[in-house]
């Protein structure tokens, strides 16, 4: 038994080690932070204002339909070790634009973006008093990679990166058109429903969770059944056990030497005796 529950216990570990990556990459796998311009100079105890993008595969705002991103913001970290501080960003107008208001101990400090759902991305590191230097990018944007663009006049400082824009985002709808006097105004067709978010995830793809669950039923049922089945008890057999439970008797006689009590030859005394009773007359 104790087999069977370390079995499923690893079993379980991993499913539950599965999720969160699987999480990511439904949600498009990974993004990248951008700061807008930072002062020259940083000094300690000074509250500044910082603008930052978050962007999904580092070129284009989040857009997983039935999910959301979650809270963004800038995080702190000692390079000594023991402090780290978080800041909740604010959103802005423009899609995929946070604001963030921090304050910057004395010292050296690692600087990340919290980006929600995905991994918290590196963006450099602060010497305070001092300035940013930024850490290489943890993703590359190919050159050449077609590049949508989703802002107009305010977007990313790194915007189009080093990729190539196709086309901008979806014009503003048309303005209404006054109706000609005399004439009645045309009733405006009902918007269609939204999807559930739920049946938007549905149809985009199968959870693998339910198939992975049955297959870790599936080994848990099997080693049971295969543990009762060994511990199943047998009937046991005693000493004097006979040929009713396909044993032999052991009383020295060779097998070959053995015959039946209803099988004696010609003139060979029968076992069986017949019993006369004489009685007077």
């Amino acid at each position: 038994m104790r087999r069977l529950l370390v079995a499923l216990g690893t079993m379980a570990m991993i499913f539950a080690l599965t999720l969160p990556a699987h999480a990511q990459t439904r949600a498009g796998g990974w993004a990248t932070t951008e700061l807008d311009p930072l002062p020259d100079k940083l000094v300690a105890g000074k509250a500044y204002t910082i603008g930052y993008w978050v962007l999904q595969h580092g070129t284009h705002p989040f857009d997983v339909a039935g999910n959301e991103l979650g809270p963004t913001g800038l995080r702190l970290i000692s390079t000594s070790g023991g402090t780290t501080l978080n800041f909740t960003g604010t959103p802005l107008p423009e899609p995929a634009h946070y604001v963030v208001t921090i304050k910057i101990p004395d010292g050296q400090w690692r600087l990340q973006g919290i980006q929600g759902i995905f991994m918290p991305y590196d963006i450099g590191t602060m010497d305070i008093p001092g300035g940013l230097a930024l850490a290489p990018p943890q993703f590359v944007i190919g050159v050449g990679t077609e590049v949508v663009d989703y802002w107009g006049s305010i977007k990313p400082p790194g915007f189009p990166w080093d990729g190539t824009v196709t086309s901008s985002r979806p014009p503003a709808p048309p303005a209404t058109v006054a109706p000609v006097a005399g004439e009645l105004p045309q009733p405006a067709a009902a918007p269609a429903a939204p999807a559930s978010p739920k049946a938007e995830a549905a149809a985009g793809e199968s959870s693998p969770y339910l198939l992975v669950l049955t297959a870790v039923l599936a080994i848990g049922a099997t080693l049971l059944v295969q543990r009762l089945a060994r511990a199943r008890v047998r009937p046991g057999r005693t000493a004097d056990s006979g040929p009713g439970d396909g044993t032999a008797p052991d009383d020295g006689v060779p097998d070959g030497a053995r015959t039946s009590d209803h099988q004696d030859g010609a003139g060979s005394p029968s076992r069986t005796e017949d019993v006369i009773t004489i009685g007077r007359e």
